[in-house]
């Protein structure tokens, strides 16, 4: 920790601070009551702030939740550089990315929840007033520059990744639905019917697989 003269936290580490202590206040209230019926008022007496201070560091509500999701996605994004960094072959690429999907929110609950609040968020709101998730494209980017390697390996046929990118988008987003249904929703019906390591093994082959039959047959 930076520490000035005095011994005190500096500046910067005490803004770095209430940044994450009002994203984590703001996270936790949305999941639970959702993005629209969640006041900056409302965050700041969470934090114990004011609403000055507030919007110091975040200019409106998107613009807290845009810091939110960008911060969620970059733990995606640094779980796909390390699938990167010792990448065994695309069956292995796509298997981490959706295994760490599936980690992600079975470990806390929560998230799948937030994930819920910010979908029904967004449809019911103007787009101006959407949140936008640059993050997100980033995450396809770099999955496309992973599995770029293995067309050039000629592990997977050529002209076939951003069909494999929407697949396992799909996936991802069921194992998100799936999951909140699980944990908030139905447990007691839906309790061990969610995707565990096997079924996304198993997924990952078939979509693979199925990527090769098909583009087989196009040549």
């Amino acid at each position: 920790m930076k520490k000035n003269e005095t011994g005190k936290p500096d500046k910067s580490e005490r803004e770095t601070r209430m940044r994450a202590a009002i994203k984590k206040a703001a996270f936790l209230l949305m999941a639970e009551k959702g993005l629209d019926k969640v006041s900056m008022r409302e965050i700041a007496e969470k934090v114990h702030v004011t609403k000055p201070v507030l919007y110091y560091y975040f200019k409106n509500k998107e613009d807290l939740c845009e810091s939110i999701i960008a911060d969620h996605e970059k733990t995606f994004c640094k779980k796909l550089q390390l699938v990167q960094n010792t990448a065994k072959g695309p069956e292995y690429i796509l298997y981490e990315g959706l295994r760490s999907h599936l980690d992600f929110f079975m470990k806390n609950p929560i998230h799948s929840k937030f994930a819920i609040q910010m979908i029904s968020y967004t449809l019911d709101m103007k787009p101006a007033k959407i949140p936008q998730n640059s993050e997100n494209r980033y995450i396809h980017g770099l999955l496309e520059e992973v599995l770029k390697q293995e067309e050039k390996k000629g592990k997977i046929p050529a002209g076939s990744i951003s069909d494999i990118v929407r697949l396992v988008s799909g996936l991802a987003t069921e194992i998100m639905i799936c999951a909140y249904l699980e944990q908030h929703v139905l447990p007691e019906h839906m309790q061990g019917r969610l995707y565990n390591d096997e079924t996304i093994a198993r997924l990952a082959k078939i979509i693979l697989l199925g990527i090769k039959e098909y583009y087989k047959e196009q040549k």
